[in-house]
């Protein structure tokens, strides 16, 4: 069988543990949830099909961002919600990456304030492109902005993904649109906004960096995308799933984990990778974002606060503009209870199983000369 990462991720968290990783409280949580998730310790649904006499335990998901496994009907959700927000205009993917040397600020009780610098910097520098009215000329532009932070050996490398219609509002109140399906706004000039911006965010926190960052090239790349529909359905691969997908695992054993990656350098050729559990674990759980982390985030008429902004961009740029309330589909009808695996009739409700574990904090990296709990003690205890 092959391996999954939820698999993976349960066999070495005990022998990850036990190394007395120094671990946040959003990271506890987060192995809390991937321990639990969809096991009794959740409560579930218990079925049974009368003729065949089959049963079927249906356990809850626990809804984690971190979790391998849930987020699935999430991600179908939002590219469905973003591909009928799309207006009639050129779209472009903006990719904005930091030097390494400013890396370290995303680690400790700040990461998160790092992570809004890091937003609100690309945001002004974008939108102030934007407005130039040698390129767009938009005083109300709109886009969607998108964080990563891994890479594709899963290693530390925050970068942020935004696409881009070349569409806005000018300072007179009329739609435009950009003449280019080509060209969005000069590299340049968009790279040295976007460190500006950031040095002033820095400044104003009192934070320092070393003085030869801000003399170094700053990663900013545009790519066009047509109509969108394209980088709406590649990055929603990405907005409400982890850092690996199952189908880039090659093998598991006691010890390692071997995976696929595309190598960047050589073309996107795709190499593999054998590293020990343990650090397969460190680097999964070094991407759980900090509480009240929000890694989607919307600017301008893309915003949902904007929406009437964004509907007359879209009606006056030739998208029909649909009134009255969309009927419903059958994906979103409630789901019925699961067909039994033998006759395929449906199973019949025999209870409803309860949570036997309550959400309770795990305990934190102290002092101690107790080493802490394995996955199955955790899940056990009560």
């Amino acid at each position: 069988m092959a391996p999954r990462v939820i698999g993976v991720l349960r066999r070495f968290l005990p022998e990850y543990l036990r190394t007395r990783p120094s671990l946040t409280p959003v990271q506890w949580r987060a192995i809390r949830a991937i321990t639990q998730c969809r096991t009794p310790a959740l409560g579930g649904h218990h079925y049974a099909c009368g003729p065949c006499k089959e049963e079927v335990f249906a356990f809850h998901s626990c809804n984690h961002k971190a979790c391998p496994q849930c987020g699935r009907e999430a991600t179908r959700e939002w590219v469905g919600r973003e591909l009928a927000k799309r207006v009639n205009a050129p779209y472009f993917m903006v990719t904005f990456t930091l030097p390494a040397e400013l890396r370290g600020l995303f680690f400790g009780p700040l990461a998160k304030a790092a992570h809004d610098t890091f937003f609100a910097a690309a945001a002004q520098a974008l939108q102030d492109c934007l407005s130039n009215p040698k390129w767009l000329g938009a005083a109300t532009s709109g886009f969607t902005a998108i964080l990563h932070t891994w890479n594709q050996q899963l290693l530390f490398h925050p970068h942020l993904h935004v696409i881009v219609p070349a569409a806005g509002i000018d300072a007179n109140g009329r739609v435009i649109v950009g003449k280019s399906e080509k060209f969005l706004v000069h590299i340049p000039a968009l790279q040295a906004c976007f460190r500006h911006q950031f040095r002033q965010r820095l400044k104003a926190l009192d934070w320092e960096a070393d003085p030869a960052v801000w003399r170094t090239g700053w990663g900013v790349n545009i790519r066009p995308f047509g109509s969108g529909e394209a980088a709406i359905k590649y990055l929603g691969a990405y907005v409400c799933r982890t850092a690996i997908a199952d189908s880039r695992l090659v093998a598991c054993d006691a010890a390692s984990v071997t995976f696929r990656w595309k190598n960047r350098d050589q073309g996107d050729r795709i190499e593999t990778s054998t590293i020990p559990g343990i650090e397969f674990v460190r680097r999964y759980l070094r991407h759980v974002l900090p509480r009240k982390m929000h890694s989607i985030r919307y600017y301008g008429f893309c915003h949902p606060a904007a929406k009437a902004k964004r509907e007359r961009v879209a009606f006056q740029t030739g998208m029909p503009l649909l009134l009255g309330t969309p009927a419903a589909s059958e994906a979103d009808e409630p789901a019925g209870p699961p067909s039994c695996p033998c006759c395929h009739k449906p199973m019949s409700l025999v209870r409803v199983l309860k949570a036997y574990r309550a959400f309770m904090p795990w305990p934190q990296c102290a002092p101690s000369n107790k080493a802490p709990p394995s996955c199955s003690q955790a899940l056990l205890s009560s």
